[in-house]
């Protein structure tokens, strides 16, 4: 398998752990238009699959135990799950889950950041799915990550010591963005307000706005933040799904 076939430290996988699978199903089938598809596991329950159209963008699966809130988990390609897991030990880090390997997949861990933002990191048999750098998502694609965190200057140097991501200005202000090589991953920031525990979120692209801001309230979502418009961009807003777990929207600009 060539090297060619990974894309080392972007994302690469996305899922939502949840405490009612039915009701995950039924909401991102309203709001987003994804369809579904579910797979036996080895443990016996069933592994849900995501499609906009004839992509399969993301995966949904029932929580591994109960008092854990739901929600979506982040995955970033990796060259080695266990040498990603001591490089987070050694730069203040906190393992959640150790190299956990899924037969015939692949292998993955899970993380905490120093200012507990937690991530994933994922190594798969075959390789990662191929994404040109300059490819632009579809609708009801992921299109983006942000960490919203209590300490910017911390985060990057976590980040930079466990993926080798780098990081700069975004051209747009009020934020930084990381860097796989030469590929943009992510935006970084101070979280919204003091008090709000540092957290990762993914966007997945809608078609209007204002309308999948209704349907999310119409299935039982909230809508925390309405609109935010980043210059020359897009515009994007944050929600909360029926079983709590956090999305943001991105709508295109129009051309």
């Amino acid at each position: 398998m060539s090297a060619n076939n990974y894309r080392s430290g972007q994302f690469v996988w996305r899922e939502i752990l949840t405490s009612d699978t039915d009701a995950t199903v039924r909401f991102y089938g309203e709001v987003i238009g994804w369809k579904s598809e579910s797979m036996p596991m080895p443990d016996g329950n069933q592994y849900i699959m995501f499609k906009a159209g004839d992509t399969t963008v993301g995966g949904c699966m029932k929580l591994p135990a109960p008092g854990i809130p739901s929600h979506w988990a982040l995955y970033v390609s990796t060259t080695d799950v266990e040498r990603s897991v001591a490089a987070c030990t050694a730069a203040g880090g906190k393992v959640l889950m150790g190299p956990t390997p899924i037969p015939g997949m692949g292998a993955f861990a899970t993380m905490q950041d120093p200012q507990g933002a937690v991530i994933s990191v994922w190594r798969g048999e075959k390789g990662d799915a191929e994404r040109a750098a300059d490819a632009r998502p579809g609708r009801g694609e992921f299109c983006w990550e942000q960490l919203n965190t209590t300490d910017t200057k911390a985060a990057a140097e976590f980040y930079g010591k466990l993926f080798g991501w780098t990081h700069a200005p975004f051209s747009g202000g009020g934020s930084d963005v990381f860097s796989a090589a030469d590929v943009q991953v992510a935006s970084y920031m101070n979280v919204p307000q003091p008090g709000v525990p540092a957290h990762w979120i993914t966007y997945v692209v809608v078609d209007a706005l204002a309308a999948a801001n209704d349907r999310v309230t119409k299935q039982g979502g909230k809508v925390l933040m309405p609109k935010i418009d980043v210059p020359n961009v897009g515009s994007i807003s944050v929600v909360q799904d029926n079983v709590g777990a956090l999305l943001g929207l991105f709508e295109v600009p129009n051309a």
